[in-house]
C-alpha cells in the first residue's frame, strides 16, 4: 500500500480569523506541505512526523516547517530562505515550530514557535512582532488539527520512522543486550547473597568457643619502625576479654615513651560473615563505633592519642607494614588533628605490635566466632535487604530486556518491504 501523492484542496477554519484555503499534499517519507492563504497569511507549511530515539515506534510528535523543500531543518537556518517561506502579517518566517504533540495543543500556554521560528532579514536573525506570532499559532494549529484527520496518518508517520528504522533497531537492540546483562549479573549476585544469608544463620547457629582467660604474665614485645628501624620494647599485660566489644582482647601497655590501654579485635567493618582483618583502639574500648571517651587513653610521646586502626586483612601485617595507623590528637569532643609525626611513628610501631600478638593467639579461631556471631544479626537484616533489592532490580531489568526485544523487532519490521508484517508486529 502506498500514500498517496494527490493535492487537495481543504478549508481550515481559523478561530477569531476566518476560514484559510490550503492545498495538501503528501510528500517523501511522510510530510504533508500546506499551501496556505488566509488573511494576512500566505506560503508553504510542511509538517514532518519527528521520530525520536527512545521515542514511540510510531512517531506521536511532529515539527513544521516553514517554506517548502526536503532538506533537514538545519541546513538552510543559517544560510538563506526556503522556498515560498510564509509572510503573516507581512513578515517573512524562517526556521521551524517546537517539537509538538499534536493531539495536545489544547493548552494555550504550549510554546508552539520554539526557539527555532524567527525572520531573517540581511543575514540576521530576528523576533517575531506580537502579531505574527499569534496570527502564525492559529494557523499551525489549524494545520495539525487537519492534519491529524488525514486516513493515511499510520502510512505518514511510519514513512518517516522508516528513515531511521534500522539505527533505532540497532540501538534498541544494544541496550537490550546490555539489560540481558545486567539481568545475568544480577541473578549471580543474588545467589552469592543466598549463599551468604545461609552461612550467616550457620555462624548464628554454632556453638561459641572457648576463650582463654586473660594471661598474668607480662609479654615484652619489640618495635619496629616502618623502615624496619628498632625503637625499644613495650610490655603487655591482657587486662582482659572484653565483655563490651565481642572477641576483642583489652591490653595494657608500658615502655618506650608508651602508657595506656589498647583494645584489639577483628575487623569491625567485617565485609566477610567471620572478620579476617584487625581493629586497634586507643583506649579500653566499650564499644566498636562512636565511642569518643575512652577511659585509659594511651600516651605516646607524652600525647594523648585517640581514635583507632581498622585493616581488613591481616596475612600483610608484618612488625613494619603498614606504615600508617592514624592516630589522632582530640582538641574538643567533636574536633581534632593528626598526631605529630613522631608520635604516629611510635603508635603505629606498637598497633603492629599488638595486633601480631593478637593474631597468635591460640584461641584467635574462637575470638573471630565471637565478633561473627554478634555482628551476624546485623548482616543479615542488611544482606536480606540487599536480596530485595537485587530482586526488584532484575525484574525491572527483565522488564526492560522485553522492552528492548519488542522495539527492535518493531523497528525492524518498519524496514520490511511488508505492511502487513510491521502491523502485526506492532500490534504483539
Amino acid at each position: 500500500m502506498t500514500v498517496s501523492l494527490l493535492t487537495q484542496r481543504v478549508d481550515l477554519p481559523l478561530p477569531g480569523i476566518g476560514t484559510a484555503a490550503a492545498r495538501v499534499t503528501v510528500l517523501e517519507h511522510g510530510r504533508v506541505r500546506y499551501v496556505v492563504r488566509a488573511p494576512h497569511v500566505r506560503g508553504t507549511f510542511v509538517v514532518i512526523p519527528q521520530h525520536l530515539r527512545d521515542g514511540p515506534v510510531l512517531p506521536d510528535r511532529a515539527v513544521v516547517q516553514f517554506g517548502d523543500g526536503l532538506d533537514p531543518q538545519g541546513t538552510y537556518y543559517w544560510r538563506k530562505h526556503r522556498p515560498d517561506e510564509p509572510v503573516v502579517h507581512g513578515v517573512r518566517l524562517h526556521g521551524w515550530t517546537s517539537s509538538l504533540q499534536p493531539d495536545n495543543l489544547s493548552d494555550r500556554y504550549i510554546d508552539i514557535l520554539g526557539t527555532y521560528t524567527h525572520s531573517l532579514r540581511g543575514g540576521a536573525l530576528r523576533e517575531l512582532p506580537l502579531a505574527t506570532r499569534r496570527r502564525t499559532e492559529t494557523v499551525i494549529r489549524a494545520i495539525l488539527a487537519h492534519w491529524r484527520s488525514l486516513p493515511q496518518l499510520d502510512q505518514l508517520r511510519a514513512a518517516a520512522a522508516r528513515i531511521y528504522a534500522a539505527e533505532y533497531a540497532e540501538h534498541e537492540g544494544a541496550r537490550a543486550t546490555a539489560a540481558e546483562a545486567q539481568v545475568a549479573q544480577l541473578q549471580t549476585e543474588r545467589k552469592q547473597a543466598r549463599r551468604r544469608v545461609n552461612v550467616l544463620n550457620g555462624i548464628r547457629r554454632r556453638r561459641p568457643r572457648a576463650l582463654t582467660p586473660p594471661r598474668t604474665h607480662l609479654a615484652r614485645l619489640p618495635l619496629v619502625d616502618g623502615r624496619g628501624r628498632e625503637m625499644g620494647s613495650i610490655t603487655v599485660r591482657e587486662v582482659a576479654v572484653s565483655a563490651e566489644v565481642a572477641g576483642a582482647v583489652v591490653y595494657e601497655v608500658s615502655g618506650a615513651r608508651v602508657l595506656g590501654r589498647f583494645t584489639v579485635g577483628s575487623d569491625i567493618y567485617r565485609a566477610a560473615p567471620v572478620p579476617q582483618g584487625v581493629w586497634v583502639a586507643y583506649g579500653h574500648a566499650t564499644r566498636t563505633h562512636f565511642e569518643n571517651e575512652r577511659a585509659h587513653r594511651p600516651t605516646v610521646n607524652g600525647v594523648t592519642v585517640s581514635g583507632g586502626w581498622n585493616h581488613d586483612t591481616s596475612g600483610d601485617i608484618t612488625p613494619s607494614a603498614p606504615d600508617t595507623v592514624g592516630a589522632r590528637v582530640e582538641t574538643s569532643p567533636t574536633t581534632g588533628h593528626s598526631a605529630p609525626p613522631a608520635t604516629e611513628r611510635r603508635a603505629g610501631a606498637v598497633v603492629r605490635a599488638l595486633a601480631l600478638h593478637f593474631l597468635a593467639r591460640e584461641d584467635l579461631d574462637g575470638l573471630r566466632l565471637a565478633a561473627a556471631q554478634a555482628n551476624a544479626p546485623f548482616l543479615l537484616g542488611e544482606t536480606r535487604r540487599r536480596l530485595k533489592d537485587l530482586a526488584q532490580q532484575q525484574a525491572q531489568e527483565e522488564r526492560n530486556a522485553k522492552r528492548h526485544r519488542r522495539r527492535e523487532r518493531q523497528l525492524h519490521a518498519l524496514t520490511a518491504s511488508q505492511r502487513v508484517g510491521f502491523q502485526t508486529e506492532l500490534a504483539a
